[in-house]
């Protein structure tokens, strides 16, 4: 009876201290149905702007239209003609340098190199007038020879076999020495212009503007003499827009063609977009450590002074840009039963919708019919700008905007 009076009193404890429990539970931790209608619902106001898919990358200035201007001497800057922003013509003096004996002695070596071009070249002349008589001679024994020959017996065939013969080898040995000048003459124009690197006389190598001096009277020019290297003393600015080399990744050159605008920006110019074209690009490209690259050039489409060589530029090439379209975030569209489906707020619910859509950028896609402006769609992930939070009621749509990663989407309004 003790025993199961003991049980009795176990059981009433253990019932107890569940019905306590499940008291508990349900009084503070089991969500209300009025915390279950307030889930949150993060929606989208479809918005009407130019629509943009871009490719975002970064390179450096090729060219920037400055013509460089090089000596090979050795030696004392002794007179400077020209200041920066002089306007000068190919082969205007720049400057005069002193030569110390390194400098004479390279200028005496390639003065004797362009004179015996020069003879090479007078030798190579006359050789091809004494072929150019030989060839007269040989064409005029070959039409005798025709004219008479009546080519009936063995001696006659021979004779006008050879006769042939000779006026074809005349012809090429006048053709070979013609080749003779033409390489006499870049040999002559190489050294000329050899001896003009070793001059003391500095002449400008094109039409422009003075840029760019680094060197002033009384500075050393040393060069060296084995492997013929050479200083820059100034440059010139010539008429012409700069050129960016561009690197694209393997992920992306496929979307590139030559024709497409592009936008350019340069660190060293603040609050500054140049606009640009492509007009060139390289599909074998280079890898380095597994990581393919393929250099793309863009021209800018206007000139600037301040767009250096060597700069490092970052560029947005357009690849599709659609104008007045109806855009909502990739992120809210679902294929359903084959079919591209939205969800548009629909009072205090959702309500199914198909979808034709155009073009896309990685965050917004361009509906074209199922959805108009202002409509709110349901999204899963948020893009960086552009939506409302359904339930707090407040609207968070952005304007224009850059978003970033590979082929990169643009919305203006």
């Amino acid at each position: 009876m003790k025993l199961l009076k003991k049980f009795k009193i176990l059981l009433v404890i253990l019932l107890v201290m569940v019905g306590g429990g499940t008291f508990y539970y349900f009084k503070y931790y089991k969500p209300s149905q009025n915390n279950i209608s307030q889930k949150q619902e993060i929606t989208f106001k479809a918005q009407k702007g130019t629509l943009r898919d871009t490719v975002s990358a970064s390179g450096q200035i090729q060219s920037a239209n400055y013509l460089p201007i090089n000596t090979s001497v050795n030696g004392i800057v002794k007179k400077v003609y020209v200041k920066e922003g002089d306007t000068v013509k190919k082969g205007q003096a720049i400057m005069e340098i002193t030569l110390n004996s390194d400098g004479e002695q390279s200028l005496e070596s390639v003065r004797s190199s362009y004179l015996s071009a020069k003879n090479s070249l007078e030798k190579a002349k006359t050789s091809l007038i004494s072929a150019e008589n030989n060839l007269i001679n040989a064409k005029e024994a070959f039409t005798t020879e025709k004219e008479h020959n009546s080519y009936q017996n063995h001696d006659e065939r021979i004779a006008f076999s050879l006769a042939e013969n000779n006026q074809t080898i005349a012809q090429a040995n006048y053709e070979i020495q013609q080749q003779s000048i033409n390489q006499a003459q870049i040999a002559v124009n190489e050294s000329w212009l050899n001896y003009q690197a070793q001059s003391p006389t500095i002449l400008s190598p094109g039409d422009g503007v003075i840029s760019n001096i680094v060197i002033v009277e009384g500075m050393d020019i040393s060069n060296s003499l084995s492997v013929k290297t050479s200083a820059t003393v100034a440059s010139i600015r010539t008429p012409g827009t700069p050129i960016a080399l561009i690197n694209i990744s393997e992920v992306d050159i496929n979307k590139i063609k030559v024709g497409q605008k592009a936008e350019l920006t340069l660190a060293s110019i603040s609050n500054k977009t140049f606009e640009g074209e492509i007009v060139g690009l390289d599909k074998i490209g280079t890898s380095s450590s597994g990581v393919a690259n393929y250099p793309v050039i863009i021209k800018f489409n206007e000139e600037s002074e301040s767009v250096l060589p060597n700069m490092g530029v970052d560029t947005d090439i357009i690849i599709n840009e659609k104008p007045d379209a109806v855009y909502i975030p990739t992120s809210a569209i679902s294929p359903v039963k084959g079919q591209k489906t939205v969800k548009i707020k629909d009072g205090d619910s959702f309500k199914n919708v198909n979808i034709e859509t155009g073009i896309s950028t990685t965050q917004y896609t361009e509906v074209i019919s199922g959805v108009n402006e202002g409509e709110e769609v349901q999204v899963t992930t948020l893009p960086t700008s552009g939506f409302t939070n359904a339930t707090e009621g407040t609207s968070r749509t952005g304007g224009a905007g850059i978003f970033p990663g590979a082929g990169g989407g643009t919305f203006r309004r």
